[in-house]
């Protein structure tokens, strides 16, 4: 699984990337730009996968999830500046040194990153704007992590009701708020003119404010106040819709693939055994064809016509140890075992304890990307196929 020590073997030069220039030599993704849509409107398939992977970006970027050895950093780093989007502006188009007084140079998060700057080039530092993506994310999202972290910080929480009921103020022709509102909101003064600062300068936070993950999210971490708007974002932060609508009987072995955090510019088309996978996630074809391949080798067969019932969402999710059980839970409850199919080096940007958030202990493996393509799963698969057999014989 993806805890070996082959898969470290970019550690070396994503650091040196990251600590000699703020531009990536990858081409910026082809994936079609969000519509600067109004606040109101629905959100975009990419503006919604990109607040997926940005609510779990949030917590580790606050120390709350991720690498165990760069919590710490994260939970602090930027703390002492203050909530200026100037300074804050300066520091992330300044040279590397002055960047590490706000954020980590966590190179963990690089592969988790460029997949959410996929879904929406506006949150990178570039913003889509060059022919290269910067390493970096935008100052506007590193300088909401500051003003979380100053909440968390001061144990202090926000209305999140009152600031989308109050989003003429943050406009940049809207008036200064009264006392009164700022304390509905819970910011002070200075804080207030930050956001909205940060929403002047990329009008999509505004918009990202109100979407059901980073809500529910902001009030599981204790920034946001529990009130029915987060009831509702609480409810809303699912996948139910993308789960499978059948699981093949009593007699059916169901396997789910599911693509995590990884750039796909198109969807996955078709149901259950005839479904095809677009050009980007083309690796869930070649795992599912590996599994068969090694259950046909070991001539174990199910009821279901020799084979086991296959599952993919339509579209990838954004799953890890924190939240994996509910997320398989909602996309196929009905499935025997998982694989869970992580973009180029995600995997770093995830705490996986072999002890407890795998098989033998879950249902389910993560597998890298990376992996997939170079053939280097063999041992994987024949424990999917080591599961799956122990179902059949179970069943």
């Amino acid at each position: 699984m993806i805890l070996s020590a082959k898969r470290c073997r970019t550690i070396l030069l994503g650091a040196c990337l990251l600590l000699s220039s703020a531009c990536s030599p990858a081409l910026r993704p082809e994936a079609t730009t969000p519509s600067p849509a109004t606040d109101a409107l629905p959100f975009t398939e990419n503006e919604q996968v990109a607040g997926e992977i940005m609510a779990y970006l949030i917590e580790v970027v606050l120390g709350r999830a991720g690498a165990l050895d760069k919590r710490s950093a994260w939970s602090t780093r930027g703390l002492q500046l203050p909530l200026d989007f100037d300074l804050v502006n300066r520091r992330m188009f300044g040279p590397v040194p002055l960047r590490a007084e706000l954020m980590v140079l966590d190179t963990n998060i690089l592969g988790l990153s460029r997949v959410l700057y996929h879904y929406d080039p506006r949150l990178n530092l570039f913003k889509g704007r060059r022919e290269h993506e910067s390493l970096y994310p935008c100052s506007e999202l590193m300088a909401i992590r500051l003003l979380l972290l100053r909440k968390l910080h001061n144990n202090e929480t926000v209305s999140l009701t009152a600031i989308q009921r109050q989003a003429a103020l943050f406009k940049p022709q809207g008036r200064a708020p009264v006392p009164e509102e700022l304390a509905v909101m819970g910011l002070n003064d200075t804080e207030f003119r930050f956001l909205k600062a940060i929403f002047h300068s990329e009008p999509a936070f505004l918009r990202y404010m109100r979407h059901p993950f980073i809500v529910s999210t902001l009030r599981k971490i204790g920034v946001a106040k529990p009130e029915p708007i987060t009831v509702s974002a609480d409810r809303a932060a699912t996948y139910d819709q993308l789960s499978c609508t059948d699981g093949g009987g009593d007699q059916t072995i169901t396997i789910a693939i599911v693509p995590a955090m990884l750039p796909a510019a198109t969807r996955v088309l078709g149901n259950g055994s005839d479904r095809k996978t677009a050009d980007d996630i083309q690796f869930v074809a070649e795992i599912r064809t590996s599994i068969e391949r090694q259950l046909s080798r070991r001539r174990a067969t199910s009821p279901a016509n020799g084979r086991p019932l296959f599952f993919t969402p339509q579209r990838p999710v954004t799953i890890h140890p924190g939240n994996a059980d509910r997320v398989i839970g909602q996309l196929c409850p009905t499935s025997d075992f998982a694989v869970i199919l992580l973009g180029k080096h995600v995997y770093r940007s995830l705490f996986i304890d072999p002890d407890v958030d795998i098989y033998p202990h879950k249902k389910w493996i993560y597998l890298d990307v990376d992996d997939v393509r170079y053939r280097q799963v063999d041992a994987e698969i024949e424990t999917v196929v080591s599961a799956v057999l122990m179902a059949i014989r179970a069943g």
